[in-house]
C-alpha cells in the first residue's frame, strides 16, 4: 500500500498530542519530561554524518554534491516535513548535528561523548560510515542508536542498538558458508583472510574460522592478517594490505576471505589482480557490498562475490521494478534535490551516492536515493505512532521499534524486513553478489544495462536468491 508521507506525519501528530497531558503514575504513563531528548517543547535526535572534508584531504575523490551539509539533509528533511505538521506531541524534531573524520577514527569519540554526555538525546542515527567501535560506545550508554551497517554482538548487548544488516558475527558467517556451499571453498583450500583491528573486524575473523572449522577445514590452512584500521592513517592501513598479499602468497593461499573495508584496502588490490586469488568480500565493514563500494574498489576486485543484506538495482532481466516503499523514498530525495539544485537531473538507480555520470548520448543520471535513511525515517514514524498514549522516553520508543512486526526496507533484503522482541536487526534475507565491470566505454544493451549494471560503473550483480538470514 502507497503511504502518505504528509498524511502520516498529520496523523501521528494526533495521535501522540495525548502524551502532553500524560501525568498518571507507573511506567506506560511516566511524564516524557524525565526522558534524556524530550522537553516540553523539544525531541532532540542525533544525526552522525561523515566530515567529508578528511576524506577530500585523504586523496579520495568525492562528487562537489556529497557534503556534510547535504549528508545531514537526508534525515533533517524528514524533520522539516514533521515539524511542519506540528511535530510530535506538539514538540519539535530538534537534530544535533555531529560529525567525525572518517579517515581519523579517533574523531569519532567526541562523536560518543557528544551523544551520551555533552547532550541529552532521545535518540541517535548513522544511516553509515562510523566505525563499530564508537557505536557500542553511545548504544552501551543506554541511547536508542540506529546504524546503516552492521556491528558485533557485543554492542547488542543492551538492547538499544538496531541495525539494518545482522551482527558481523552472523554476515561474516554468512559470508564463508556461502563461499563453501558454491564450491570456492574447499577441505583441501589454502585461505587468508583479510582483516582490520576494530571490534567489528576480530568479530569477523573469529566468526570465519569458526565457519571453516566446523567445515572440517584445518586451522593450519588459514591465514590471516589484520592491518591497523584504528591508526587513523589510511596510509599505514594501505601498506599493511600491501604486505598482506606476499603474506598470503607465501602461506600458499588461494582464496582470500575480505572484511577490510575499500578506504583501507587500497594497498592490496593494488598489488593483486582478478586471478591471483578467488576473492569473497565479507559485508562486514562499511560499503563493502554496496553499488557505493563496487564503483570504488579496485579493478582488481572484479569476479569477487559477496553475500549481502544489500540489495541491487538490477535483476537477471535488467533494470529491476522498484517497490512501492522504493518509489516513495526515490521521491522523497529528488524532491529534497530540487530544492537545493544539488543534480541536473532526477535520481537514477545504480548511480553512486553523490555522482553524477555523463552517458555517450549526452544524457546525465544523478546520485541515487539514501535508502538507509529512508528506511530508518520510515521505522521511526511508525514507531512514535505505536506509542499512542503512553509517554514519550526512550524505554517506550525502543519497545515500540522491537513490536513494529514487519518493516519495509529500501535497497536491502529483498525489501522485507522485521522487529520483534529480541531481534535487534531489519533485514530478514540475504543473498550473493558478483562484482560486475562497466566503464564509461560499456555499450547499453537492450534492457538497459551496462554488462548487466545500472549504469556504466562497476556493480554487483544478484547471483544467488533471496534466502532467510539463519542467526
Amino acid at each position: 500500500m502507497r503511504r502518505n508521507w504528509k498524511a502520516l506525519a498529520v496523523g501521528v501528530v494526533c495521535s501522540l498530542a495525548l502524551l502532553a497531558t500524560a501525568c498518571s503514575s507507573g511506567d506506560s504513563n511516566q511524564s516524557s519530561q524525565t526522558s534524556p531528548g524530550v522537553t516540553e517543547t523539544e525531541i532532540k535526535i542525533g544525526v552522525a554524518v561523515s566530515d567529508l572534508d578528511g576524506l577530500r584531504a585523504s586523496g579520495i575523490s568525492l562528487a562537489p554534491a556529497l557534503t556534510t551539509g547535504n549528508l545531514s539533509k537526508r534525515i533533517t528533511s524528514y524533520f522539516d516535513e514533521w515539524n511542519a505538521a506540528g511535530g510530535f506531541q506538539g514538540k519539535k524534531i530538534v537534530p544535533v548535528i555531529l560529525t567525525w573524520d572518517p579517515v581519523k577514527p579517533a574523531t569519532a569519540e567526541k562523536v560518543c561523548a557528544d551523544a551520551t554526555i555533552n547532550n541529552e538525546l532521545l535518540a541517535f542515527i548513522n544511516a553509515n560510515g562510523m566505525g563499530a567501535k564508537y557505536i557500542q560506545c553511545i548504544a552501551d550508554a543506554g541511547v536508542p542508536t540506529f546504524f546503516g551497517d552492521t556491528a558485533p554482538l557485543a554492542a547488542y548487548a543492551n538492547d538499544t542498538l538496531t541495525t539494518i544488516a545482522a551482527p558481523v558475527e552472523v554476515m561474516a558467517a554468512a559470508g564463508t558458508k556461502g563461499a563453501i556451499d558454491a564450491g570456492t571453498i574447499t577441505k583441501t583450500t589454502k585461505i587468508g583472510i583479510l582483516n582490520g583491528n576494530g571490534p567489528e573486524h576480530i568479530a569477523s575473523t573469529a566468526a570465519v574460522k569458526k565457519v571453516l572449522t566446523d567445515n572440517g577445514i584445518p586451522e593450519a590452512n588459514v591465514t590471516s592478517v589484520n592491518v591497523n584500521t584504528l591508526v587513523g592513517d589510511p596510509a599505514v592501513a594501505s601498506a599493511e594490505a600491501a604486505a598482506a598479499v606476499n603474506t598470503f602468497k607465501a602461506a600458499g593461499v588461494t582464496n582470500v576471505l575480505v572484511g577490510l573495508q575499500f578506504t583501507s584496502s587500497t594497498g592490496f588490490w593494488d598489488n593483486v589482480t582478478p586471478t591471483t586469488f578467488k576473492y569473497t568480500i565479507l559485508d562486514t565493514a562499511s560499503s563493502n557490498c554496496t553499488q557505493y563500494g563496487a564503483a570504488r574498489v579496485k579493478p582488481s576486485a572484479i569476479g569477487a562475490t559477496c553475500y549481502t543484506v544489500f540489495g541491487d538495482s538490477v535483476d537477471k532481466n535488467g533494470l529491476r521494478p522498484e517497490n512501492d516503499f522504493e518509489k516513495e523514498c526515490r521521491a522523497k530525495f529528488d524532491a529534497l534535490s530540487a530544492k537545493t539544485n544539488d543534480y541536473p537531473s532526477k535520481s537514477y538507480p545504480g548511480v553512486p551516492s553523490g555522482d553524477t555520470i555523463k552517458l555517450a548520448d549526452g544524457t546525465v543520471l544523478s546520485s541515487d536515493y539514501p535508502p538507509n535513511e529512508c528506511t530508518f525515517m520510515w521505522v521511526f514514524k511508525r514507531a512514535f505512532d505505536a506509542i499512542g498514549n503512553k509517554a514519550l522516553n526512550r524505554e517506550s520508543f525502543m519497545k515500540a521499534v522491537r513490536n513494529l512486526g514487519s518493516v519495509d526496507i529500501a535497497l536491502a533484503s529483498d525489501g522485507k524486513g522485521s522487529q520483534s522482541p529480541g531481534k535487534v536487526y531489519l533485514s530478514d534475507y540475504i543473498h550473493g553478489d558478483l562484482l560486475t565491470p562497466a566503464s564509461k566505454d560499456t555499450p547499453r544493451s537492450a534492457n538497459g544495462t551496462f554488462n548487466g549494471c545500472p549504469t556504466p560503473v562497476n556493480c554487483f550483480i544478484p547471483s544467488t536468491p533471496w534466502t532467510k538470514i539463519t542467526p
